[in-house]
């Protein structure tokens, strides 16, 4: 016999109505043999062994319901004390489809259902910035304005301006900011591939990566991916920067805090700006990047760039003292 069972598929919900099955007669069967052990004769015996038909359990959409149904939560917060509730999306299907369309169980059949999904009308994301009063850090970055490059600095920060993370979500860089393409506006600019400066599109992009990424380390986040540049970048000091390539390589940080986190960036004025606002706890850390560098390699041109070896250290104070030093990469830079 096989069970009557549900799964969930992409979108749909799938029934299985099982099969039935054979069970034996155990006391029949007992009986049977006891009764063949009496004879003395010892002559071959063919038994008929006793059976009966197994069904499936009976169909139990309410149950089933119970167990997918997912009431559509809108987002809120509160201010005094502050407190949140995160959006969720509402899920259900029919039980009157479901109920019409399958007749009978055991009969080894699949039947299919689209699930119903209820959006929410308010996402914590629609939040102003009355909902993340405090700044927990900021950080920024000095830009040349080359005006291809700070356009793509301009579109990226403008991707990633009013991204909200809720405790436990993880922040893609990818995923925000997407592909960087002619057709969504970017510009060819400078670019390090396969260890030469080329110009390609987006080309300037990682400048705001860069910033983001010492922004989050300040902010208390818990970085999840993270690679520096093969040469090192004008606009940062050995093991401070952060790159990413569209599709092989991104930059993530994940929100361990217990309150959603709100960024905003801007490129103007020759500076890459990122802030991370939030809500402070009773005890925050003062939390930046320290570096040690291990070994240096001379310009090979003289307009290149000096190589670097060097330990990045996560290093957390509170008072003013060390709580905490952690080692959290080795960064080589080439020299060309």
């Amino acid at each position: 016999m096989k069970s009557l069972g549900y799964y969930i598929e992409d979108d749909e919900l799938v029934i299985t109505t099982g099969s039935n099955g054979v069970g034996i007669e155990k006391e029949a069967l007992k009986e049977i043999l006891l009764s063949s052990f009496q004879d003395a004769t010892y002559k071959s015996q063919v038994f008929v062994i006793p059976t009966y038909v197994t069904y499936p359990n009976s169909l139990d959409v309410a149950k089933i319901r119970d167990e997918i149904y997912k009431p559509m939560i809108n987002a809120s917060y509160t201010t005094n004390p502050y407190t949140f509730v995160v959006e969720e999306t509402g899920v259900d299907f029919s039980v009157d489809e479901v109920l019409s369309t399958i007749k009978n169980v055991g009969t080894n059949e699949e039947y299919r259902f689209d699930l119903i999904y209820t959006k929410p009308e308010v996402k914590v994301s629609d939040f102003g910035m009355d909902a993340f009063p405090d700044l927990l850090a900021t950080y920024r970055t000095a830009y040349v304005n080359n005006p291809d490059r700070t356009t793509n600095l301009r579109i990226a920060a403008s991707k990633i301006n009013g991204t909200v993370i809720v405790p436990g979500g993880t922040f893609s860089f990818n995923s925000v900011v997407g592909p960087r393409t002619k057709s969504r506006g970017y510009k060819d600019a400078a670019i390090y591939s396969d260890g030469t400066v080329v110009n390609d599109t987006g080309g300037g992009i990682c400048q705001v990566v860069t910033t983001i990424y010492n922004s989050a380390i300040k902010a208390n986040m818990t970085i999840t991916e993270r690679r520096n540049h093969s040469f090192l970048p004008t606009y940062s000091d050995p093991g401070y920067d952060a790159t990413v390539v569209y599709g092989s390589q991104d930059f993530k940080f994940k929100n361990t805090r217990d309150y959603p986190i709100k960024i905003v960036a801007s490129v103007e004025n020759g500076y890459c700006t990122v802030s991370i606002y939030g809500l402070k706890t009773d005890n925050e850390y003062d939390i930046s990047i320290e570096t040690n560098i291990i070994k240096t390699m001379k310009k090979k041109t003289s307009g290149g760039s000096t190589g670097y070896v060097v330990d990045s250290y996560r290093v957390v104070r509170q008072n003013g003292n060390v709580i905490s030093r952690e080692k959290i990469s080795r960064d080589t830079y080439s020299a060309h």
